[in-house]
């Protein structure tokens, strides 16, 4: 057996759903305002984790453009039945007040790589969806959610609801099937020797997290809870190295192992709070039956380990044939520049593949051309970091809260509207963002058509400071320029240089903690990503080329 050690899957990979299907274990995970949507990774030891495909195909389509920070695609849940995948998730287009605006849609496919069937919209109660496939019938579960002033305060409850034979439509109303004072949310059932077991994440998502679980011989209850207290947490040990443990699912294994997939957050402290960089992370623990008959983790406690064993491999490989399926098509592993590449387009055209990501529309030729200049990737300027309509930006997740980034690029910009660079970006109030631009060469107040210069320099966004610049230097227009970062906990330094001259600091050392879902006075729930940027707020014309794009995990988290 293999050892698995936590975070299997680092970086911003939250609300993890498992599934086995044969010989593979799958797992889907929030992607919220980015794509892909739904990123789905495979793995036959709960170790080694590879892309299988995401929310994909012809019909797949999700209109995410205008939403946001933070909203978007929340919590997807994922099962099989019928030879079939199923996948059901929330599209929350407002939050943070009383009201919360969200559709929950169902589709299904053969292949998690896609093509996913269209999506179907079957309630707009509340979020965290769950399908419970039992003796061929579909159950939808779903938290309730209550927006009124003399309300049950906002959670009020898991529904269960009958979906017809294709996951099209509901039949009857809804049930509360359990229901009580604390925060309540992401509800799974599971049947077990002759129980239904109904597990619950509970206390929010921040250090009070945790994962409770309850039981009935009956499925619409009542459901008693575990007097032993929460399956999982970490809320009473505020050292622990996985905080925020909870949001999970469970995956049986061939021989009957039961693993819970969680998510959890490592950490950084500065001037006594916690800060979690990397967003909130997929972990793996083993289960046990205890000789009452509950579901509890195999180290005893509630607490997350930092290793699990993983499941026994099989003799032969072979999925058992009740529950074949073809093996989902890995991600193509092939690079230009240093981005990585998926499958060319109907229309000849490279696109950008896993693990690059883009903002609310998925990535496309139109403004990221991987042809135009073999070798580099080709952004066409738009709107700015702070929009939630259409950016030119692709970012891959921060995997460690050690690293160096860098990339090459070629631009020249014409007027101070069009700029380009290396970005570490958490959201549209904070990032961090090392650009070249034009200014007016006697100052950026001048009158009139005064001279320019090109210029590289540091933009920090942060919610509470507003927008402020940094280490402004004059370079050649003429010639490539080198950008890098190394980020080292939560201290971020970005450097540069220009024909082939060595690497100098440019701006300070900037405390990078605010790329986190714990700054800030909103809701945050996704994670630091690092990539490239390009805009043109004039005329959206403006191009930047972008090569030897490199990402490097340094020793340390």
């Amino acid at each position: 057996m293999t050892v698995n050690s936590n975070p299997v899957l680092p970086g911003f990979s939250p609300d993890p759903s498992l599934i086995r299907v044969g010989e593979w274990f799958y797992l889907a995970n929030s992607s919220f305002e980015w794509y892909p949507i739904v990123p789905i990774h495979r793995s036959r030891d709960l170790k080694t984790w590879e892309f299988a495909g995401s929310f994909s195909g012809p019909d797949a389509v999700l209109e995410l453009r205008g939403l946001g920070d933070s909203a978007g695609v929340w919590a997807p849940s994922l099962s099989w039945s019928d030879g079939l995948f199923w996948l059901v998730f929330t599209v929350v287009r407002s939050f943070g007040g009383p009201h919360k605006d969200m559709d929950t849609y169902v589709t299904r496919a053969v292949d998690v790589a896609g093509e996913w069937s269209k999506p179907t919209r079957v309630t707009t109660t509340g979020f965290d969806p769950s399908i419970f496939h039992h003796e061929g019938r579909h159950w939808l579960l779903n938290m309730e959610w209550d927006h009124r002033p003399t309300g049950r305060g906002g959670f009020a409850g898991i529904n269960l609801q009958e979906l017809n034979a294709t996951g099209t439509a509901t039949i009857g109303e809804p049930r509360i099937i359990h229901r009580r004072a604390e925060l309540i949310e992401g509800p799974n059932l599971y049947f077990f020797k002759d129980r239904f077991y109904l597990m619950l994440a509970e206390g929010g998502t921040g250090q009070n997290h945790g994962i409770a679980m309850m039981r009935s011989g009956s499925l619409f209850g009542p459901y008693e809870p575990d007097p032993h207290g929460p399956v999982l947490t970490s809320r009473d040990h505020p050292t622990h190295m996985l905080q925020k443990a909870g949001h999970g699912e469970i995956a049986v294994a061939e021989d009957g192992t039961l693993f819970l997939a969680h998510l959890a957050s490592r950490w950084a402290e500065k001037d006594g709070k916690q800060y979690s960089i990397l967003g909130r992370e997929t972990c793996i623990q083993r289960m046990r039956f205890t000789d009452d008959g509950w579901l509890r983790l195999e180290q005893d406690g509630w607490h997350p380990s930092l290793t699990a064993e993983g499941p026994k491999p099989t003799l032969d490989g072979a999925a058992p044939v009740s529950t074949s399926v073809p093996a989902a098509r890995a991600a193509d592993t092939s690079t230009v520049g240093g981005f990585a590449t998926e499958a060319v387009t109907n229309d000849g055209h490279l696109t950008l593949g896993w693990p690059w990501s883009s903002l609310r529309h998925p990535v496309s030729s139109q403004w990221a051309s991987l042809s135009e200049r073999p070798g580099w990737l080709r952004l066409t300027g738009r709107y700015s970091t702070d929009s939630v309509l259409e950016q030119s930006l692709v970012a891959r997740r921060l995997t460690s809260g050690s690293v160096r980034a860098g990339v090459t690029v070629e631009a020249q910009p014409t007027n101070f509207t069009q700029s380009a660079g290396l970005i570490f970006y958490y959201n549209t109030s904070s990032y961090f963002y090392l650009r070249t631009t034009v200014r007016e060469a006697g100052g950026e107040l001048l009158d009139g058509d005064a001279p320019t210069e090109q210029i590289l320099e540091v933009f920090e966004k942060d919610p509470h400071k507003g927008l402020h610049s940094f280490g402004s230097v004059v370079v050649e227009s003429s010639f490539p320029l080198r950008l890098e970062a190394t980020l080292d906990g939560g201290r971020l330094q970005f450097f540069w240089s220009q024909v082939g001259k060595p690497l100098q600091p440019i701006g300070p050392e900037l405390n990078a903690l605010q790329l986190s879902d714990d700054h800030g006075d909103t809701l945050r729930f996704t994670g630091a990503l690092v990539g490239v940027a390009a805009q043109d707020l004039r005329d959206q014309r403006f191009t930047a080329d972008f090569t030897d794009f490199q990402f490097q995990p340094l020793a340390g988290q």
